[in-house]
């Protein structure tokens, strides 16, 4: 079994210098969850099918995907802060752009904007990882995903209730909270350097290049098997968000009505009520008690068992029960994962890592929302939730044997000596 040595919790002065960048996603994550819920409604009114709805998730992720190395790696270069700015500012321009849009063609323009700037999370998980001690990462991680949950689960709530003054007061509500998000960035978060300490033009070019880091990370098989996880999750995950408003509006009705904004909104906020229990109690008490192979498998089976289970459900008492399923297993794959990965290469790569992993997300997510799309709007309900099923099974089998029951040594593998060759 496991010590608790192996998992120390981050100290009191630790936590609170990670306080600023809590607050700074906590405000930028409830932005994203007011439109979480909102978005395939939204679109729907505009004359979106459900292929379409997935395709607005993909040229989303498409854009992010070009992106994603370039955040990184910039974050590296000039300092989270820096970077963090110019994201929240993109994301500014999309939501006002989208609460503008009177066509579909101006809703891909605002997610096309949106996601060409985005990198937020990447660049605040590097943040936290750059500024918390190596072995109470997992801790200062969670810190930062437990402020996703909080945003999660207060956006969508928002929405909720702000779509009964119409359908674009939580875009415009999103909107402020971004603008918020950008002013308590500058106000709260700290100048930081770059990891190299001194800007050197010169070097900083060859370093966005780097080929030399590229070797690096083959060197580094583990950091590519934990990678290959994230992809199986990223594309279960993904399928589920894109496409679980349609599907729930099809196949569940509350008092008497289809599901809608209002209780898709609901559903969201309950994800970040779950998100925010395993964040700060049960992901840290799990840890001392197992390893983190075993915490990823049977996460992985519980996601399977909660998609099957939606394929034969018909009930909403019984659909509380399936999502809770999903809801725990997603939480328990992301931040394990995350913090693992984050471990796996030396802290002046977590930039590029962080990034990279964004990019492989995002490579994921432009497909999955299509296949989804695809099978709900042939109605194939059943099937969408099977294939879901499948991939976390996948996950769980392929994270028996990729993952290791103690960690491997990786700062060795960056070291200079270890790369004679010069930059």
């Amino acid at each position: 079994m496991t010590t608790p040595d192996h998992f120390p919790i981050a100290s009191r002065t630790q936590i609170l210098a990670l306080l600023p960048t809590f607050i700074v996603v906590a405000v930028d994550a409830t932005g994203m969850g007011i439109i979480l819920p909102l978005l395939p409604f939204y679109s729907q009114r505009l004359g979106a099918t459900p292929f379409i709805v997935g395709s607005l998730i993909s040229v989303y992720a498409l854009c992010q995907l070009v992106a994603g190395p370039v955040v990184g790696t910039l974050s590296d270069r000039y300092g989270r802060r820096r970077v963090l700015i110019v994201s929240q500012i993109g994301t500014l321009a999309g939501f006002v752009l989208l609460a503008s849009a009177n066509s579909l063609t101006l809703v891909f323009l605002a997610r096309i904007i949106d996601g060409l700037t985005s990198g937020n999370i990447s660049v605040a998980h590097a943040y936290a990882a750059e500024h918390s001690e190596p072995r109470a990462r997992k801790q200062a991680l969670g810190t930062t995903s437990g402020a996703i949950g909080t945003g999660l689960l207060v956006g969508p709530a928002l929405s909720g209730f702000l779509v009964q003054f119409g359908v674009t007061a939580p875009i415009w509500a999103a909107a402020a909270l971004s603008l918020i998000s950008i002013a308590a960035t500058i106000k709260l978060l700290p100048s930081d350097c770059p990891a190299s300490g001194v800007l050197d033009t010169r070097r900083d070019i060859e370093l966005t290049l780097e080929p030399k880091a590229a070797r690096v990370l083959l060197l580094m098989p583990y950091a590519w098997g934990l990678l290959g996880l994230l992809i199986l999750f990223f594309f279960a995950n993904s399928m589920f968000i894109s496409q679980v408003a349609l599907f729930l509006s099809a196949r569940f009705s509350w008092q008497g009505h289809p599901f809608g904004a209002r209780e898709l909104g609901a559903v969201f906020a309950y994800a970040g009520f779950i998100n925010i229990i395993v964040q700060g109690l049960l992901i840290t008490q799990a840890s001392r008690f197992t390893s983190d192979r075993t915490l990823v498998v049977v996460a992985f089976v519980i996601m399977s068992a909660g998609f099957s289970g939606l394929a034969i459900v018909g009930r909403t008492g019984l659909l509380a029960v399936l999502l809770t399923l999903i809801i725990l297993g997603t939480t328990f794959i992301r931040t394990t994962l995350t913090a693992e990965l984050s471990r796996s290469v030396p802290p002046h790569r977590q930039g590029m890592i962080m990034g990279l992993n964004q990019s492989l997300m995002s490579g994921a997510n432009i497909f999955a929302p299509l296949v989804s799309g695809a099978l709900i709007d042939r109605r194939l309900y059943a099937t969408w939730a099977l294939s879901m099923a499948a991939t976390a099974a996948c996950g769980a089998i392929a994270a028996t044997g990729l993952l290791a029951s103690s960690r491997p040594e990786t700062a060795s593998l960056d070291k200079p000596h270890a790369h004679p060759e010069p930059i």
